[in-house]
């Protein structure tokens, strides 16, 4: 899917994805919001305020029958839906867990990183030199890619909490779309920094600002990346990579970043910065 065709979407919680799937089953009918509040384990409120909603995007009618948008809308969250359970099944996700992995996925992730975690890639080779790389087996991902440009989905999670994984506050920072560069003069990540939005915890003020530092370690070393045009670069080398037996890539590096609002620095975050091939 493109990113042009998911950045107009709403972006329900799986719930109320739930809700326009057994609309489109039932059809408008009287009773309609009660059976599917009902069937859902729900109050009527939390269904016909969602529809409201759905009626203000266009997404149905006043009552309540599906727009063409709305179609399409439906039938692009019931992919991504699909999608994204195959795709837990393949890297090894319990069958048991697989339910609240995709919706923590589906109702955290932006919907273009998540159709580029999941989406087969032809860009990524067996390695030249023909050993086969084992689950959990760490390698550098220049070996294995052809020379050119290759998008990549990235988030970025806090690196030790108590209640699980969690999206980090530098994760605002970067747009969830960034490129691996593989040519002659090198291999690295590219990381695009957009504005980050925060509020004050003193006085509940809104903030904003830009990513201003960027430091990663490399053989024991902190080196800081080379950020020009606003985009930041980290060297391939300096990055660990698995592949699992089905074919899935993914890359991994702590980074320590700081971000600039107005004449002030945020004190650094460090976070564990991923991206998927």
């Amino acid at each position: 899917m493109e990113k042009k065709n998911t950045e107009e979407l709403m972006h329900p919680s799986m719930l109320q994805i739930r809700y326009l799937s057994e609309l489109a089953r039932i059809g408008k009918k009287r009773g309609s919001v009660a059976l599917i509040a009902d069937t859902c384990g729900v109050s009527h409120g939390p269904v016909s305020r969602f529809f409201k909603e759905c009626i203000g995007a266009g997404y149905l009618t006043e009552a309540y029958e599906f727009t063409e948008k709305g179609t399409q809308a439906l039938k692009t969250y019931q992919r991504i839906l699909r999608e994204v359970g195959l795709y837990l099944e393949r890297v090894g996700i319990p069958e048991t867990e697989i339910p609240e992995k995709t919706r923590q996925l589906v109702e955290n992730v932006d919907y273009s990183l998540l159709m580029t975690m999941t989406r087969n890639s032809g860009q990524v080779n067996e390695p030249r030199n023909q050993k086969t790389v084992e689950e959990g087996t760490p390698y550098y991902l220049e070996n294995v890619l052809d020379k050119g440009r290759f998008e990549v989905g990235i988030a970025l999670y806090q690196l030790r909490t108590a209640k699980g994984t969690r999206l980090s506050m530098a994760n605002n920072g970067f747009e969830h779309l960034a490129w691996i560069r593989n040519n002659n003069r090198g291999s690295w990540l590219e990381l695009v920094i957009k504005e980050m939005h925060a509020h004050s915890r003193i006085d509940g003020a809104d903030m904003t600002g830009r990513l201003s530092s960027l430091k990663y370690e490399e053989q024991g070393q902190l080196h800081e990346a080379v950020i020009r045009d606003g985009k930041a670069r980290i060297p391939l080398s300096a990055c660990r990579f698995l592949k699992s037996r089905l074919g899935n890539v993914k890359g991994m590096i702590p980074i320590t970043v700081t971000c600039s609002v107005g004449k002030a620095h945020m004190p650094e975050s460090t976070a564990l910065l991923m991206f998927w091939m």
